[in-house]
């Protein structure tokens, strides 16, 4: 048996062996990102660059309330993204909307067509609808990363675009 120097490296090579297993493991992502989001449908593709390592994903449909709805997303019992769909009077602005909208501030960045703003951890939308369900009204779409989700202000771009147009062909709109 080991002893002295010997026993002392062995230890510590060991107990840094196992510390960076535990730390690799910790870094990957062992689920399987779902194709939809409290049932509107986004793309894996597009949730990824978003999403933190952990072992399981989960979502949870808030309590619907008449013109908001909200989905929590979970990796590992740990809140990382939400969605929003929320109905506002017709006229909105989307920089009104951004005012009451964690993550995302009036003077973030715009898109040309004028539809979206977004930052690194938050994005909003206005939906098209062709036979809106409320035709009195407007209907918004947001996504926020949640921590310790991972900020990606491209990324938030391309979701919250895919986002909106999936909802602008789910009951809500059609």
């Amino acid at each position: 048996m080991p002893s002295g120097p010997r026993l002392t490296a062995s230890v510590v090579g060991a107990l840094l062996l196992g510390l960076g297993a535990t730390a690799c493991s910790a870094q990957e992502r062992n689920y399987q990102i779902p194709s939809a989001m409290c049932g509107t449908a986004v793309s894996p593709d597009l949730l990824k660059p978003l999403l933190p390592p952990g072992d399981k994903i989960s979502t949870t449909l808030s309590d619907k309330a008449d013109g908001m709805e909200r989905c929590l997303v979970y990796v590992d019992d740990t809140q990382v993204l939400t969605f929003n769909i929320e109905w506002w009077r017709k006229g909105t602005p989307l920089a009104k909307f951004a005012s009451v909208f964690p993550n995302v501030e009036p003077g973030d960045k715009e898109t040309e067509d004028g539809r979206y703003l977004y930052s690194a951890t938050g994005a909003i939308g206005k939906v098209t609808c062709p036979e809106p369900r409320k035709p009195d009204d407007d209907l918004f779409v947001a996504a926020r990363v949640d921590e310790p989700g991972t900020p990606d202000e491209a990324a938030m771009k391309k979701l919250i675009a895919a986002y909106a147009e999936a909802v602008g062909k789910s009951d809500e709109c059609t």
